[in-house]
């Protein structure tokens, strides 16, 4: 073998390491990208630049007053609906603690005092024809109601028009202060 030669098996075997190398960092990059955009919990973010179809759903508008949402929610076997007035004994000057980490004060004005994740929100609640209703503000002229519910010392509502009523525990009085 001739030292052109040796120098040339010696090029091509570096430009061999150099391609699996190349190939290498390729299936890296793409195993890395596969792990952080499809692991649970992911969120992929796209470039807002990008020129890809978005489709997104056009807004639902409330339904107009006297229209409001009523949920026809299934509730545990063995819960009893409770009248309005007891609707409003239950809940009027007591905390609500909701599914989410929601809670909710229902001062005996009527008025609704609300957290969720440190941020306050409000609206009013009321009993109507036999009903437990919530407006909160911002939320349009639209009010959603449900009957209530009660098994022992819980009460089961549907919270927003959902299908199944939720186990809400409720507290005499504003622990919380809420305003």
């Amino acid at each position: 073998m001739t030292t052109a030669n040796t120098a040339m098996l010696s090029w091509r075997g570096a430009q061999r390491i150099g391609l699996v190398l190349a190939i290498s960092l390729v299936f890296l990059g793409l195993a890395g990208w596969y792990w952080y955009t499809m692991r649970p919990g992911a969120e992929f973010k796209r470039d807002e630049k990008s020129s890809a179809p978005v489709t997104v759903a056009a807004p639902q508008p409330y339904a107009a007053p006297g229209n409001e949402i009523s949920a026809k929610s299934v509730f545990p076997a063995g819960a009893v609906k409770i009248s309005g007035a007891e609707i409003t004994a239950a809940l009027a000057d007591h905390t609500a603690l909701l599914p989410g980490g929601f809670v909710e004060y229902y001062a005996p004005d009527g008025k609704l005092h609300g957290m969720a994740e440190e941020k306050h929100y409000g609206g009013s609640w009321e009993v109507r024809d036999g009903a437990f209703c919530t407006k909160l503000e911002g939320g349009g002229d639209t009010s959603v109601c449900s009957s209530v519910e009660r098994e022992g010392n819980t009460l089961y509502w549907s919270l927003d028009g959902e299908p199944e009523a939720s186990a809400v525990r409720t507290l005499p009085g504003n622990p919380n202060n809420l305003k």
